[in-house]
């Protein structure tokens, strides 16, 4: 009896084994799964950039006109006004001379000799300056006013000598005003002496075209620096780089889940793009803009938004 009891035991054992076997033995479904990360994209942009330098400047009139006392006497009338444009031959003072104010009321003074001088504009122009006021003793050759020539008007631009090869004679130029307006100038000369204290060399640029500025205007000189007709360029936050800055690349689109990892040899920078030197793109290859950062060399991800146009 003991025996049939152990023999059935041990039946029972081996038949549980067996099907325990062949359960696992079966083959087990499993669903694999990713994480997707949501980006924006943006396709390559083509078409020229340039980068600029720009240079410190002040306007000046580069030529003044003297007017001077053509006798000794009293300024008898002033008809102008400092900061009045006037023209050539303008009438700007009259001066009675000194013999005449002496003689006035004189009855022998038959001739009512008046003594009286016009003083007139050499050139037109903007007076800056008058250094007498009515009634005033002036001696003959004594300075009145000064006249600034408005056609001399111009900016002095200020270049540390290590960068006078990027300054070309007759260049077309932008002067950048305070208020962020700019204006088209032409370097027209260089002058033949460095200011001592900065070893600036300085630069004559003038408007391009007729412009009321006034003297001593600070503003910046925008030269073009360097020029690429037809760049292939991304935004700036698609390009990725390493701790030197040594090595950089972008993430590339691949189909629309899954982006990868594509080194890169860039050019110049301009605003807020930067050339692609190498390798060359296709316009409708899109690439991260942003959820770029620490990824690996192959992501999958979700693509919220497309900026730009590629143009």
């Amino acid at each position: 009896m003991d025996r049939l009891i152990k023999k059935g035991l041990i039946a029972g054992i081996i038949g549980l084994i067996v099907i325990t076997g062949c359960k696992q033995a079966a083959p087990i479904s499993e669903k694999t799964s990713h994480s997707t990360i949501p980006v924006t994209v943006s396709p390559v942009r083509t078409g020229q950039m340039v980068t600029y330098i720009e240079l410190n400047a002040t306007s000046a009139f580069l030529f003044k006109a003297a007017i001077k006392a053509p006798v000794t006497g009293f300024i008898d009338n002033l008809l102008v006004n400092q900061g009045e444009v006037v023209e050539k031959n303008q009438l700007l003072f009259k001066i009675k001379t000194k013999e005449a104010k002496a003689l006035r009321g004189d009855s022998l003074n038959i001739l009512k000799f008046s003594g009286v001088v016009d003083v007139k504009a050499a050139t037109a122009g903007v007076i800056t300056s008058i250094e007498h006021s009515d009634g005033d003793y002036v001696a003959e050759s004594d300075q009145l006013c000064q006249i600034a020539v408005q056609g001399s008007f111009a900016f002095i631009l200020d270049v540390p000598f290590e960068l006078s090869g990027k300054v070309k004679l007759n260049a077309p130029c932008e002067i950048v005003l305070p208020d962020s307006q700019v204006i088209k100038g032409i370097i027209k000369s260089r002058l033949p002496s460095m200011v001592g204290n900065s070893q600036t060399e300085r630069y004559i640029v003038r408007l391009a075209g007729p412009k009321s500025l006034p003297e001593n205007l600070s503003g910046k000189i925008r030269i073009v620096n360097e020029s690429v007709k037809k760049a292939a360029s991304l935004p700036k936050s698609s390009i990725l780089t390493n701790e030197t800055m040594q090595s950089f690349w972008v993430m590339k689109l691949i189909n629309d889940s899954m982006a990868v990892k594509v080194p890169v040899s860039i050019g110049i920078s301009a605003e807020e793009y930067v050339q692609i030197a190498r390798p060359e793109f296709k316009t409708s290859d899109l690439f991260l803009t942003s959820g770029n950062y620490g990824l690996g060399d192959t992501v999958y991800i979700k693509v919220l938004k497309t900026i730009g146009n590629g143009q």
